[in-house]
């Protein structure tokens, strides 16, 4: 929807400036339409320790991926399913966990991984241009709790970003007018209800959906909540969603207007979607079989699916990870 936008106010001010003249040739350029993946149902990753978190799209189909276990990012250019290196390995993080690309294309945010260091947890833009860290925003800590950890991200219309704290039940802003001023992260919501239940996870899945509300998924017990925003930006009151269905380990989360959320279900295998009816949501399975969805993206009109297969690294005993690590592509009811 934000590339339709552009390319309606482009076609906007094409009109102006040939009325302004003395008129425009027939031969005069259409706007550039993205070019697409056709055919492409699946993309393959590099190496044997990828372990893929994050995933992001810019508005020309550039897909970006993040491994959590060794801080590369890959890009796949347009109409491509070629993995090529965006940034190395250990290069700006020592893993990715989320991605996101601002909505004005400059930069492309990450949320580093910190688990098992003593570093506090960090939303970093990277310039798109250049690959290098640009601004960097460290979490607050809280006393006796540190730093939390830093894991999904999302912007609304205004250009605030937003990053869930699994670690403590926190949903952290930096706000738009600050995103170039580093150390700017600040609490935007804490609340008991996201606190992750005891030896799980907790907060992850975060996405505003275009108006005026944030929602976000908790991994370890499957629980939804709205988050509206008022007028001045600050967080209401957090509204718990009933599911007509259990979410089992819900992680990365995606908005689609007319269907509602879509969120990979990182225990359960799945891609699910979930349609919206007040505070109720009615959860229907869009693919299954997926190893251990770790975060989605929307991009031509399909749900790009990381296979993080986290499992193999985090659950004792575990059967190792299936060469090659993928990205998968879910069709999108219509």
């Amino acid at each position: 929807m934000r590339t339709s936008r552009t390319f309606f106010l482009r076609g906007v001010a094409v009109a102006l400036a040939c009325l302004s003249a003395a008129g425009c040739s027939d031969d005069t350029e259409e706007p550039q339409q993205p070019v697409l993946r056709t055919g492409v149902t699946e993309i393959h990753l590099p190496g044997n320790d990828f372990y893929p978190e994050g995933i992001a799209a810019a508005e020309d189909n550039t897909l970006y991926v993040g491994s959590i276990w060794t801080g590369q990012i890959i890009q796949v250019k347009p109409g491509s399913a070629d993995a090529e290196e965006f940034v190395a390995p250990r290069a700006i993080v020592t893993g990715v966990v989320g991605l996101h690309v601002q909505r004005d294309q400059k930069y492309l945010w990450l949320c580093s991984n910190v688990y098992g260091t003593t570093n506090a947890p960090q939303l970093i833009a990277v310039d798109r241009q250049t690959a290098q860290a640009a601004h960097r925003h460290t979490f607050p800590v809280e006393e006796g709790r540190g730093a939390g950890f830093c894991n999904e991200i999302t912007e609304d219309a205004a250009g605030n970003i937003y990053a869930s704290d699994s670690a403590i039940g926190r949903i952290i802003r930096v706000r738009a007018d600050r995103r170039e001023v580093d150390e700017s992260a600040e609490v935007l919501l804490r609340s008991a209800e996201l606190e992750p239940p005891e030896g799980q996870f907790g907060l992850n899945g975060l996405i505003h959906d275009g108006q005026s509300s944030l929602y976000a998924v908790k991994t370890g017990d499957g629980r939804l909540f709205r988050i509206p925003l008022t007028a001045s930006g600050d967080a209401g009151s957090l509204q718990p969603i009933s599911l007509d269905k259990a979410l089992l380990g819900p992680d990365g989360l995606q908005y689609v207007d007319g269907l509602g959320l879509i969120v990979a279900e990182q225990y359960g295998k799945a891609l699910s979607r979930i349609a919206l009816s007040g505070n109720q949501g009615t959860v229907t399975r869009l693919q299954e079989g997926l190893e251990d969805p770790s975060s989605v993206e929307i991009a031509e009109g399909s749900a790009w699916v990381s296979e993080g297969q986290l499992s193999a690294i985090t659950v004792p005993n575990s059967p190792p990870a299936k060469l090659p690590f993928k990205v998968r592509r879910v069709s999108l009811p219509r």
